[in-house]
Parts: C-alpha cells; sequence; structure tokens
C-alpha cells in the first residue's frame, strides 16, 4: 500500500473525493509525525499500482500533497 501525506483533515477529504470520483479507492488514515518529512497529520492510502493515476487525480485537482511512501 502506498499513501499520499497531507497537511490537513480538510485537504484529506478533498483529496479522497475526488479519487473516488475518479474510482479508485482509498481511506484517509492518521499518521504518526515522524513517518513523513514534514510531520503530516493525515494521508491517503491507496494501492501502489494506482500511483501514477492518484498523482495525476491530485495535481488535476489542485490537491496539495506532500509526498507519497509505500507503507
Amino acid at each position: 500500500m502506498c499513501v499520499a501525506s497531507l497537511r490537513s483533515m480538510t485537504i484529506a477529504l478533498k483529496a479522497k473525493k475526488v479519487l473516488n470520483e475518479a474510482f479508485i479507492e482509498c481511506e484517509i488514515i492518521k499518521l504518526v509525525p515522524h513517518m513523513t518529512k514534514r510531520g503530516c497529520a493525515y494521508g491517503i492510502k491507496f494501492d501502489c499500482i494506482n500511483i501514477y493515476s492518484v498523482e495525476n487525480v491530485l495535481k488535476q485537482n489542485r490537491v496539495k500533497y506532500t509526498e507519497i511512501f509505500r507503507l
């Protein structure tokens, strides 16, 4: 599984909405601050096979994420 780290719950909710609209399954998870470089609080977990689609959908919808990493 992969995770896109996000700064707030509001951004996480928007990311989940736009990904679901693009038929990409995902879920919001709480991150431990040391898991990311910037200490982001929330993440969107998704199957790594969709990594390029996730990046494209988030960028097209102007949803800013800090990084994407594998769990």
